[in-house]
């Protein structure tokens, strides 16, 4: 996409009972570095991870945090569900704006607005199979390695995440004027970057899935 500043976050390479928090993690960390500034900017506060060693900064603001759970919750279906290829799949997580189209006949058809993506981020999961042992102390050990290999993963994303928001602004277009921060949507890919849809639903190659519900969201950053 032209005009797009995009991200790749390290891709996470986690058992499935560890998907939901990492990407938990991520999305409200993403978003609060994105919501400085702005006309109106969420509350954030310090929580500590549910799993992991980790202490984060989310947002209270109960619609916003629910938004973010449903995100939480598809893409996690995406491997619950077996619709990933090999057990991978990508989050991505776009910023925009919109512009009046020249009108036309199509605007029926299209909408009178168009979605101008200025930032994009992707967050790479592979899920890994948990092996069992007959040794139930076997079985905890192995576990405990998961999760410590999970907590370093996400605070390694975290420290990306952090980083390239905090060094890349100058892409970021004015605030708008009607409401108090920019929109965004959220789509989910395969490994190889081909759509993929929710539920037991795939969409055909080359088309992104529409989960998106337009969110209300992050605010301009001075």
């Amino acid at each position: 996409m032209l005009n797009v500043e995009e991200f790749v976050c390290p891709e996470l390479r986690l058992a499935m009972c560890h998907v939901k928090e990492s990407v938990r993690i991520i999305l409200h960390s993403l978003v609060v570095c994105r919501s400085i500034g702005g006309h109106q900017p969420i509350d954030p506060k310090a929580v500590t991870s549910e799993l992991f060693d980790i202490d984060y900064m989310r947002t209270d603001e109960a619609d916003f945090a629910q938004d973010l759970e449903q995100t939480v919750e598809q893409f996690s279906g995406i491997f619950e569900n077996n619709l990933s290829r090999a057990g991978r799949a990508q989050l991505i997580f776009s910023f925009y704006t919109t512009k009046s189209r020249k009108q036309s006949i199509w605007n029926i058809v299209v909408g009178s607005d168009e979605k101008v993506v200025f930032e994009q981020w992707r967050v790479p999961v592979t899920v890994q199979p948990l092996r069992r042992f007959p040794n139930p102390a076997d079985n905890l050990r192995e576990e405990a390695n998961l999760q410590a290999s999970a907590s370093q993963q996400v605070q390694q994303a975290l420290h990306y995440v952090i980083a390239r928001a905090n060094a890349k602004v100058d892409h970021l277009p004015p605030p708008p004027q009607t409401q108090a921060s920019y929109k965004f949507e959220v789509s989910f890919a395969s490994g190889d970057g081909k759509g993929l849809g929710t539920g037991a639903t795939i969409l055909p190659q080359g088309l992104t899935s529409s989960l998106s519900q337009t969110m209300r969201h992050i605010p301009y950053i001075a």
